[in-house]
């Protein structure tokens, strides 16, 4: 019986060279291509989004067995070969050259197989970049039951503190080290591995230079904050894009069900022209689900907002080519 399908979402902190991304997503391919030869896997890389001023690229993994597995173990080594975090500027948060590396459970017919193969996933992966390569592996989302880890429930959660603050977090204990030194290392720094549920990455560009109007935005909108105006599932930042001279507020939609990207567009352009301001474009980052899409691509129509993304098929096409 073939294993699970699996998704998997790399986000590395390189987008402003073309060329290493490209490097990066020929490591993957080469891998799978070995791993398929062992035992007849699949894997494949549905969409790369590049992004020169987070200076990050997503990628966007499906597969199966060794083919996933080693397409995965491919990207850490020629990631941590290639990259030094000190070299990048992105406006983004990092805290390593292969800054997230989360394992989704995406199979339509054996979803808690894909669970437990999930966690097997990152826990081989952790042995390659832990062990191998010397990069603490930081575990985070899910646990075995399902449950978010107290602490390290999100990417957010865990970079709390910046680079200085998970070395210290790390060393007291208070993250749980699915392997590898406590200590960061010194060009890698640190990867967030774990498996999550599908989220949808979404960015809403404001047509003003000003990024303290994109943080007053975010802050009004997060979960965290506990407003009126708070989503649920939507973390939220606030960034300036220097090459495009425009304030962006960038989201992680993890409860695209009960609020979808379409909602957080809608709460994001009100607040906006109560401001005084306007929205010029959306940005899905990587594939979402066709139940997140339909409604999005409705809201930017009657909004007259652009929605920026690839060419790359939605998140449920791509699962039923990959199947």
């Amino acid at each position: 019986m073939d294993a699970p399908l699996l998704e998997s979402v790399p986000n590395v902190s390189v987008g402003r060279d073309v060329a290493a991304v490209d490097a990066l997503v020929a490591a993957v391919r080469a891998g799978a291509e070995a791993g398929a030869a062992v035992d007849g896997s699949r894997a494949v890389v549905a969409d790369v989004h590049r992004d020169s001023d987070h200076d990050r690229s997503v990628l966007t993994v499906l597969g199966r067995g060794e083919a996933l597995a080693r397409g995965l173990e491919g990207l850490a080594r020629a990631a941590v070969a290639a990259l030094d975090l000190d070299a990048g500027h992105g406006v983004h948060p990092r805290v390593g050259v292969l800054d997230v590396l989360p394992i989704v459970p995406v199979d339509p017919d054996d979803f808690s197989g894909a669970r437990a193969c999930a966690h097997e996933l990152v826990q081989r992966l952790g042995r390659v970049l832990g062990t191998e390569l010397g990069v603490p592996v930081v575990r985070y989302g899910l646990d075995a039951h399902g449950l978010p880890i107290d602490g390290a429930a999100s990417t957010g959660a865990v970079r709390r503190g910046g680079p200085a603050g998970v070395a210290a977090r790390i060393a007291a204990g208070e993250l749980d080290l699915v392997a590898g030194p406590p200590q960061p290392h010194h060009t890698a720094g640190v990867t967030i591995c774990g498996v999550r549920d599908v989220l949808v990455a979404f960015n809403v560009d404001l047509d003003v230079d000003d990024l303290e109007l994109a943080r007053a935005i975010a802050a009004r909108v997060r979960e965290a904050a506990g407003g009126a105006e708070a989503l649920p599932g939507v973390r939220a930042l606030g960034l300036r894009l220097a090459s495009r001279r425009i304030a962006q507020v960038s989201t992680n939609v993890e409860q695209h069900g009960a609020c979808g990207p379409a909602r957080v567009l809608e709460t994001v352009a009100r607040i906006a022209t109560e401001l005084g301001v306007g929205v010029s474009a959306a940005e899905l980052v990587g594939l979402a689900p066709d139940s997140a899409l339909a409604p999005l691509r409705y809201v930017c129509t009657g909004l007259g907002v652009p929605l920026l993304a690839g060419a790359a098929p939605s998140l449920d096409e791509a699962i039923r080519a990959a199947s």
